[in-house]
């Protein structure tokens, strides 16, 4: 797989894919991502090895697609956004979610447009 199908598989940037694939060939002596993979591949795993940076088991892309957000866990927020966050790749609102974004950005855009116009107004009152 490329980076960008490696990155979207996981939900990270592909830069963090080539960098850690950089750091895999060095470690592993191998002159490709191929022959990293391949020499990956054929390292013993001890049943007791843990990795540093993961907590329970490891799960693949489609269960952390399946799984529902709960605002009991921490670090989710229950407010779904409009906007493609880390790790989250899809736009999963619902139509009326986006209609109702819609409407809220419609009106966060129009009260700043009013301000802008009311600066330069008073603006123009001071140049008087």
């Amino acid at each position: 797989m490329s980076s960008k199908e490696i990155a979207g598989e996981l939900g990270i940037s592909h830069h963090t894919v080539d960098l850690h694939l950089k750091r895999a060939i060095r470690i592993l002596g191998a002159t490709s991502r191929r022959d990293a993979a391949r020499r990956a591949s054929e390292l013993p795993v001890a049943s007791n090895q843990h990795l540093a940076t993961q907590a329970g088991a490891v799960v693949g892309p489609a269960e952390i697609m399946a799984s529902p957000v709960s605002a009991a866990e921490p670090g989710h927020s229950a407010l779904r956004v409009p906007f493609l966050r880390q790790g989250r790749q899809r736009n999963d609102l619902s139509p009326a979610s986006r209609i109702g974004w819609i409407a809220v950005l419609a009106m966060a855009m129009l009260i700043a447009a009013a301000n802008f116009l009311n600066g330069l107004g008073a603006l123009y009152k001071l140049a008087d």
